[in-house]
């Protein structure tokens, strides 16, 4: 694959992170509004952020002891605010400059995987991504989280270096901990390292084994004061107190039948027994709602096909909208100006999504012989299409896969570029 020159590489670079940047800008500050009101699960984060920066803990927007959010994003918002002032506008502008790292953490990866000519593309396509944009304009976890995966990944892009090398596994684990302490999804995204790792490491078993405990020891150490504090304070060992309810809602025979919520989640108040959740403490309404969505599987085993088509199809959709289900995602944008209005009636994404797609799973295929060397990028593809199959799909639950999307979609343009400058030649 033909290589640009180093001075036009970085022009490049430079070039495309301008875009990147002012794409972000003007979705964040134009079509949300940078100084919005915090709403959904943007004001759950703003909420605690502004407590812990007064001082007052790790509480609800109620000034009540709460595990339902992990700790890690609220922290960052926090650290803002103490600088600032607890103001929606300084976190939004962490976000687009977050999302500027996203993209400069792609083309990083996909630079050590397959060369500048790919991270180039790579990261046009992360500029460029409507979905990365879309992210930056709310007080929202994908972000951090994103930044955390993708400099994990940029130091041990390679499942064989982590146990191989026994320095370079102990900050990847680290790194995907506090991952995990941004969005939970970053356990069994470790947890699909760990495997990659052990069985792809070019050492003996035992050295693996004591290089995969350390890893694991590394991991742990960094969840521990969480865990820690919510047995003492929430009284549970508990990542999250809101992964049951979640369940609940996304695993119910209501989201099986109707078309509104197929795929999705169902509004906890309209499920049964709500009333009796209502009326327990985080860490027992949680263990209740887990138990809920698993009677309901067990007992109507018939629908679980059914629910996970839906998740699937919601999960890996090219549109906002859904089609039948008559899915849209409008509520996030504000028609209060022209480019707001415009964002909620024109599917930009489709119009990405639909020759990124392509692109992507010709990368996939071009690259399909360097696989044992790849398996970490297709984890992060793996972990979270799990994850929304357990709990329910979402584009924005699809959105820490897209930097993935954009590098193999990347190695497929440049691989176009170069094939078509050597016929030239």
């Amino acid at each position: 694959m033909t290589q640009p020159s180093g001075t036009a590489a970085r022009r490049a670079f430079v070039a495309i992170l301008i875009v990147a940047a002012a794409l972000r800008i003007v979705f964040g500050g134009f079509v949300v509004g940078f100084a919005a009101e915090p709403k959904g699960d943007e004001a759950d984060y703003h909420a605690i952020a502004t407590h812990l920066a007064a001082g007052d803990g790790f509480v609800s927007p109620g000034g009540e002891p709460t595990a339902r959010r992990p700790p890690m994003y609220p922290t960052f918002l926090a650290a803002l605010y103490a600088l600032s002032r607890p103001d929606p506008v300084a976190g939004r502008v962490a976000q687009v400059i977050l999302g500027v790292l996203v993209v400069a953490l792609t083309a990083a990866v996909a630079r050590r995987l397959f060369g500048t000519g790919a991270a180039l593309a790579a990261a046009a396509f992360a500029a460029l991504n409507p979905f990365l944009a879309f992210i930056c304009g709310y007080l929202l976890t994908e972000n951090l989280y994103m930044v955390l995966v993708l400099s994990a990944l940029w130091l041990a892009p390679d499942p064989r270096m982590l146990l191989s090398v026994p320095r370079k596994a102990l900050a990847p684990a680290a790194l995907l901990a506090a991952a995990t302490l941004t969005r939970p999804t970053g356990l069994p995204l470790f947890e699909w390292t760990l495997l990659a790792a052990l069985l792809f490491a070019g050492v003996p078993w035992r050295t693996r084994a004591l290089r995969a405990l350390a890893m694991t020891a590394a991991f742990a150490a960094v969840l521990l004061p969480w865990y820690a504090r919510n047995a003492v304070v929430m009284g549970g060992w508990v990542l999250t107190t809101h992964g049951g309810t979640t369940f609940y809602q996304g695993n119910n025979f209501k989201v099986a039948r109707i078309p509104s919520w197929r795929g999705g989640v169902a509004p906890l108040d309209a499920l049964p027994r709500y009333d009796e959740l209502e009326g327990l403490d985080e860490v027992a309404c949680d263990r209740m709602a887990w138990k809920l969505g698993r009677e309901y599987l067990r007992y109507q085993w018939r629908d679980i096909p059914r629910l996970v088509k839906w998740k699937l199809i919601r999960f890996w959709r090219l549109k906002s909208d859904m089609g039948l289900s008559g899915i849209r995602s409008g509520w996030w944008w504000s028609r209060d100006s022209a480019l707001g209005r415009l964002a909620a009636d024109f599917d930009v994404g489709f119009v990405y999504a639909l020759p990124t797609m392509v692109l992507f799973v010709a990368g996939l295929w071009i690259t399909r012989r360097r696989w044992r060397e790849l398996v970490l990028l297709y984890g992060i593809v793996a972990a979270h299409t799990a994850v929304a199959v357990v709990f329910f799909g979402s584009l924005r639950g699809r959105i820490p896969v897209e930097p993935v999307i954009c590098i193999f979609a990347g190695v497929a343009l440049a691989g176009a570029a170069s094939a078509v400058a050597r016929r030239r030649a």
